[in-house]
């Protein structure tokens, strides 16, 4: 067929360039897919459809040079060659050399259907965590709205306390309004709405009155203006005003007589009402009381009264819509459930209303109008939420279901297109309008209570969801989007863990999937998917010898795998009933269950023979108040725990007894279970109900405690539940330190504390605060427990060096945080587990998330890729900027040193001026002017040069198979010559003429006799002639010593006599003379074992010492 409608008849032009090896990331909107618009895909069409002289259609089939050539002059260069040839490949997946019109509009119409889901996923919002506002109100909130040019936050209660608050929803002022229309006890604020062009704020009483306050000044609301003698009691306001003109605005009100009345203003930004002149000698007053019947008789020239009574009963809300020029309110009554008043106007001046009216069945209590789409959102008392088209009153075009009791209000998101509403039982959800579903339901993390009045105030440019509950004020904040997201899961990650023995990364999601990962490049290996069937996946974890997988669930159950998908047991936990696994540990001989009860539940391997497997009884009971949360094993018989109120309890696996109890900052609650307390359990994107009581009511099964971690909601609740153990570490390099008083324990969890135990000694040594603001934190450390990472919330992960924090024991904990190594926020929803692996030299960081993602990170913070992504990775060694530049600057200082040094010899050594002068005050420098300082530089200046990792050198035996030469080992490099013959050696003359060197000492008339060694005397007591060996000098002293030591014996005679008579009595000149130095002529081999006796001179004047 031909193909001359595509391509020029210059087809043979140079061939496509060839594809890089090493392609760059390309984000979503960057795709040549999204670039293509319809008008393109319209002519393509054509280009690949051709007549043929039949005048039937043909399709045109081409190949990957002619479809590139095509789509190169046909979209308008909108990519490259090298892009068209990418999406050749993408389209021709069976390699069959060729592409159509139906292969390409299918590939088109496969992407279009991933951006659209994609774009789904995106307009899902992620909500922070829910707050309460400390409220000075104390009786129900009407409302709450935002005064644009002020820049603030204003609610008003029905006992009239009016607050104001800053952007930052810190309170500014709180005041009391009041009127003379009454007594203060009977009065009430029913409504109130917000003047934003003339800084104002009108409240409607329940005196039938309409009171106009100035919000400009900073000390007091000033009222200006009181309409008075309403005809009802008005209910709910509205106002509006012209952008284009500042002086017109309008003013709404309905009543409880069904009516709704509209005070049209002319010059609003002058005045609203034309002040009367004072009389004479008279102040003004300062609030003017407008009659309601003078505004009707027209007795002021600046304003218009206008109403109608189209509701059978009360005018539950109001609203202006510019874009109708018409006014929409709602009642509770069937009948006339929603009134449309077309205002009339003539001659620039409104004259009456035209009313159209929507019955609905049970009324409605809320309504809201999106200018765009033109269509009425109405909050149904038959739990039922409905779209309808202004003009067309018979029909809704769109009912939206799922609420299970009356919506209260409703209020559109007019930026993402779709519609909040809230309903009486608590439940929050959002709608997407244009598609007509639910894309979100938030419940059971509101307070609980009996039934309250509630009221809802999105504002839609900040993006905060304001939720009151009587008195109380409720803040959700939306986080911030990001583009191009990838995705790991479809659900949220709750872990993710690493396998060395296969070098792999396990994710598994909230809907049971699990995935395997390689993680030197990123790529999927395999999955199994619905491990827990419609339950939720809690928890993920691997045994000793990691060969298999533990899952937990909100079933009750776990499930141990191995990595092809087969399940070998499931252990049942909680008797077949729904329980929140929050943590698995494996240990030898058993394997240990936590996160639901205040015990540990066990399971022994040597009961791992049937498929279902019951739990054991754990020896040591209960030892903790609250749910067991975490728990961490130390490989040498040593487990510890830690509970909801903060107390760790270590336990002996051997004995399963509790040893000591960690309570330096545990909060008893005693019986009062977490079940309930006012935490949420909510998470992003999840659906759960929630009785009074905090128990789960049916399906779905609960949510996890480990991945929730919501902020606690107020200031009392944070100090009673924030103490929280989320997770517990042993550093196993301390396991020494321990008993010398060092930290061998780290524990972390509520209000984003980090705690270092010391289990020996039962104590605490630090703590500080990683994450302020945080509800909770969980972390992670390397196998040499250097680095500790965190992560909150709200995604950020922080790096903290504690390789010296807390080695010591110490008095009181230390509160000073240690060196952060580095922070970064890599998702935008909770971080549901860290793990951290050495690959290539590297500390890496594998973190998952509730934003559906898997990330790999390095210590320092340097990003390597998302786990799915469509390009590769290759981990290589990496040596930090900082570390290089620290080596530089000591390089250099040493080079200044040794210049220094040069310069300052000893030769040249002269006294200082300042030490001659003036010597008292003068000091010297130890570092340059001492010989030990000196020293020292010269040491510093020959300091080893540190060697930086090099590259293998090109040797021949690591590339034998490019250079074809057989492999021989490391010592085929070397070069071996071959040996040089030696001349035969010489004798040296020494060893020819000995005699000449040598003579021969010993005569011969010497008699051989003399040769002999002398015999030993018999008086072993004398071992050597003493007269021959040492001189005269020395005899002759020796000889007058023992003279005169023999005096002094003779002298003490009496004295010795008796100590031979009493040998066990020695005297006190017995114990002197043993003292005396004499004493050592004994030998020293029977010093030890004989008793000293005093020296007795013996005939030839030599001492000799006796036995005893």
């Amino acid at each position: 067929m031909s193909v001359q409608s595509l391509t020029s008849p210059t087809a043979s032009r140079s061939a496509i360039e060839k594809q890089s090896a090493e392609k760059k990331v390309v984000g979503i909107d960057q795709k040549l897919e999204t670039r293509i618009n319809i008008r393109d895909l319209e002519a393509l069409m054509v280009a690949f459809k051709s007549q043929d002289d039949d005048d039937e259609e043909s399709h045109v089939s081409l190949t990957r040079k002619q479809f590139c050539e095509a789509l190169f002059r046909l979209l308008s260069r909108k990519g490259s060659k090298e892009e068209y040839g990418d999406l050749f490949d993408k389209i021709d997946v069976t390699k069959e050399g060729y592409v159509d019109w139906d292969k390409f509009a299918s590939h088109m119409l496969l992407e279009f259907y991933e951006k659209d889901d994609r774009v789904k996923s995106t307009q899902v919002p992620q909500w922070k965590d829910l707050r309460i506002l400390p409220s000075p109100h104390k009786d129900v909130i009407t409302r709450m709205a935002f005064l644009k040019n002020l820049n603030r936050y204003i609610s008003v209660s029905k006992e009239g306390t009016a607050s104001v608050w800053d952007a930052t929803l810190k309170l500014q002022r709180s005041m009391k309004t009041s009127t003379e229309g009454c007594r203060q006890r009977d009065l009430w604020v029913t409504h109130f709405a917000p003047l934003q062009n003339i800084n104002k704020a009108a409240l409607a009483f329940t005196s039938k009155e309409i009171a106009f306050y100035d919000l400009s000044s900073k000390v007091e609301f000033n009222c200006q203006y009181k309409v008075q003698g309403l005809p009802f009691t008005p209910l709910c306001l509205d106002y509006w005003s012209n952008p284009s003109n500042i002086n017109e605005a309008i003013l709404i009100w309905g009543d409880v007589g069904g009516c709704v009345n509209c005070l049209h203003f002319n010059s609003a930004n002058i005045a609203l009402f034309e002040r009367p002149p004072a009389p004479a000698g008279e102040k003004q007053e300062a609030t003017l009381n407008v009659p309601l019947l003078d505004v009707a008789n027209s007795k002021y020239k600046n304003a218009r009264y206008l109403k109608h009574s189209g509701h059978t009963e009360w005018a539950r809300e109001v609203k202006f819509a510019n874009h109708l020029e018409g006014v929409i309110s709602c009642g509770t009554a069937w009948q006339n459930a929603v009134v449309i008043g077309w205002l009339e106007k003539t001659q620039n001046v409104y004259t009456g209303m035209r009313l159209s009216k929507f019955q609905i069945s049970g009324g409605v209590n809320s309504i809201d109008y999106h200018e765009q789409m033109s269509l009425v959102a109405t909050a149904g008392v038959n739990h039922q939420v409905c779209l309808w088209n202004p003009y067309v009153h018979t029909k809704p075009t769109g009912v939206l279901r799922g609420h299970m009791a009356s919506v209260i209000q409703v209020q559109f998101n007019t930026s993402r297109g779709q519609l909040i509403s809230f309903s009486k039982d608590k439940v929050l959800r959002i709608w997407d309008v244009q598609l007509q579903v639910c894309i979100q339901r938030l419940a059971g993390m509101f307070p609980k209570g009996p039934e309250v009045q509630s009221s809802l105030f999105f504002d839609e440019m900040r993006n905060k969801l304001f939720i009151t509950f009587n008195y109380q004020m409720t803040l959700m904040a939306m986080k911030p989007e990001v583009k191009d997201k990838m995705l790991s899961h479809d659900k949220p990650v709750v872990a993710a863990i690493y396998n060395s023995v296969y070098n792999q990364v396990i994710s598994a999601c909230q809907s049971g999937t699990v995935i395997m990962w390689l993680i030197d490049t990123g790529q999927k290996v395999k999955q199994f998917t619905g491990t827990h069937g419609l339950a939720e996946v809690t928890t993920l974890e691997q045994d000793n010898s990691g060969t298999r997988l533990f899952t937990g669930s909100t079933d009750g159950t776990v499930k141990i795998w191995d990595f092809n998908g087969h399940c070998y047991h499931t252990l049942v936990c909680a008797d077949g009933q729904p329980a929140d696994i929050g943590q698995i540990v494996v240990l030898k001989r058993s394997v240990l269950i936590v996160g639901w009860e205040k015990h540990i539940t066990v399971f022994r391997n040597n009961k791992f023979k049937d498929f279902h497997v019951p739990p054991e009884d754990w020896k040591g009971g209960q030892e903790h108040a609250d749910d067991i949360l975490s728990a961490s094993y130390n490989g040498t018989n040593i487990l510890a725990t830690g509970s909801y109120d903060g107390e760790i309890v270590v336990w002996n696996t051997a004995s399963e007894q509790g040893s000591k109890h960690l309570t330096q900052r545990a909060r008893r609650l005693g019986n009062k279970s977490r079940g309930g307390t006012v935490a949420s359990r909510l998470t992003s994107n999840s659906e759960t109900r929630v009785g009074r009581e905090g128990s789960v009511l049916g399906p779905p099964s609960p949510v996890s405690r480990a991945k929730s971690r919501i902020s606690v909601l107020s200031s009392d609740d944070q100090n009673e539940y924030g103490n929280a153990v989320a997770r517990l570490l042993f550093l196993d390099t301390r396991k020494t330190n321990s008993a010398s008083g060092g930290a061998n324990l780290v524990s972390c969890g509520g209000n984003g504390w980090v705690r270092f135990w010391n289990t020996s000694h039962c104590t605490l040594l630090a703590e500080f605060m990683a994450h302020d603001h945080a509800a909770s934190i969980i972390m992670a450390t390397d196998k040499s427990n250097q680095y500790l990472v965190t992560a909150d919330v709200d995604g950020f992960i922080k790096v903290w060096n504690i390789a010296e924090y807390a080695t010591h024991q110490v008095e009181d904990p230390v509160k000073d945080a240690p060196p952060m190594k580095a922070q970064w926020q890599p998702h935008t929803d909770i971080v549901n587990s860290l793990t951290i692996c050495e690959r290539n030299e590297r500390l890496m960081i594998i973190s998952s998330s509730s934003d559906c993602s898997v990330q790999l990170w390095d210590i320092y913070g340097n990003f390597i890729g998302y786990f799915g992504q469509e390009d590769h990775w290759k981990i290589e060694p990496y040596i930090p900027q900082q570390e290089t530049d620290t080596e530089m600057k000591e390089e250099e200082h040493e080079e200044e040193m040794e210049t220094v040094i040069e310069v300052d010899e000893d030769s040249q050594w002269e006294p200082d001026e300042r030490a001659t002068n003036n010597p008292s005050e003068y000091r010297i420098d130890t570092w340059g002017k001492t010989v030990l300082g000196k020293d020292y530089q010269e040491l510093r200046v020959r300091k080893r040069e540190r060697r930086q990792p090099q590259n293998i050198p090109n040797l021949p035996y690591l590339h034998w198979e490019t250079t074809g030469h057989p492999p021989a080992g490391p010592f085929a490099s070397l070069e071996l010559k071959e040996m040089e013959h030696e001349k035969p050696v010489q004798k040296p003359d020494l060893m020819e003429n000995s005699e000449k060197y040598f003579k021969n000492h010993i005569e011969n008339d010497v008699d051989s006799e003399a040769l002999k060694l002398p015999a030993l005397a018999e008086n072993l007591k004398q071992p050597w002639d003493e007269k021959n060996f040492f001189k005269k000098s020395l005899l002759d002293y020796e000889q007058k010593m023992k003279t005169y030591h023999l005096m002094k014996l003779t002298q003490d005679s009496d004295g010795s006599k008796k100590s031979r008579l009493m040998p066990n009595v020695p005297s006190s000149s017995s114990v002197l003379k043993v003292s005396q130095p004499q004493r050592t002529v004994q030998s020293p081999h029977r010093q030890n074992k004989t008793k000293l006796k005093p020296i007795v001179a013996s005939r030839d004047g030599s001492s000799n010492g006796s036995d005893s």
